[in-house]
């Protein structure tokens, strides 16, 4: 409960103050439909999604065409790029040349897995969530086999979740959470709205309402961030740069913190 009342006070006494963080907007381009930029890494690579087609700088591709379209893909690790298929229950890893290190379906492991959401952990391992048996767990890729005694228990189904090596982020309708990598609850409080989640180095940038927030995870505060009027359907961030795609183009911009 104390975490709670503190979430609720500082979004409402620190969201609105004068010196929040803003955007500077870099550049602008029209979206191609047959085309999603999903991803710029840290050497400049560009990340495209196409449908069940994912490239990197329009040279390297992977697809399978056996499993549809591609509904998500982990880009935290270029070394170990997770690929999700949704309505295969099914997860592809590659290397950074887009080959194939190895196939996961959940289908045909013993016990029932109906997977939502994925996302990297560390080592040869992964968060997924269930939405069988409402569980967050931890899946070892290599071994083929979920990590015994790392299991998260939630209420209600997931909107988003993130992470890093150290924590995992994760938004419900209803909830904010910050777990551990032994799948222990550090911190729950509400969820004020929001309905992706995502990095900037050390912190966190949250969006709802076609707003976009700024987290600290050091004192667990948020900030709004000072934009123009957007329509957000998607962002991604490198380093202190941000793209959002925003109706028909996406943007770029610098985010600008005092």
């Amino acid at each position: 409960m104390r975490v709670q009342f503190l979430f609720l006070f500082v979004f409402t006494n620190l969201i609105f103050s004068q010196n929040s963080p803003s955007l500077d907007k870099i550049s602008s381009e029209k979206i191609i439909y047959t085309e999603k930029k999903i991803h710029v890494d840290m050497m400049n690579n560009i990340y495209y999604l196409s449908g069940s087609e994912l490239s990197k700088n329009k040279k390297l591709f992977f697809s399978d065409f056996s499993l549809g379209d591609i509904s998500n893909v982990d880009l935290f690790n270029p070394l170990k790029l997770k690929v999700w298929y949704k309505d295969y229950n099914t997860m592809v890893v590659l290397d950074n040349f887009l080959n194939e290190i190895v196939r996961v379906n959940f289908n045909n492991l013993n016990d029932l897995n109906e997977i939502s959401h994925v996302s990297s952990s560390n080592e040869n391992t992964m968060w997924v969530f269930d939405q069988l048996s409402m569980k967050i767990k931890k899946f070892d890729y290599i071994e083929n086999s979920f990590v015994k005694g790392v299991e998260v228990l939630l209420t209600e189904n997931i909107i988003d979740m993130n992470s890093n090596y150290n924590f995992l982020w994760v938004l419900t309708k209803n909830n904010f959470y910050m777990i551990n990598y032994n799948g222990t609850i550090i911190s729950e409080s509400k969820n004020l709205g929001f309905n992706k989640v995502n990095f900037l180095k050390n912190n966190l940038l949250l969006t709802g309402s076609n707003n976009i927030y700024l987290f600290d995870i050091r004192d667990f505060t948020f900030q709004k961030i000072n934009s123009e009027k957007l329509f957000i359907k998607d962002f991604f961030v490198i380093n202190e740069t941000l793209y959002i795609y925003d109706e028909d183009f996406l943007n770029k911009y610098l985010i600008l913190t005092n």
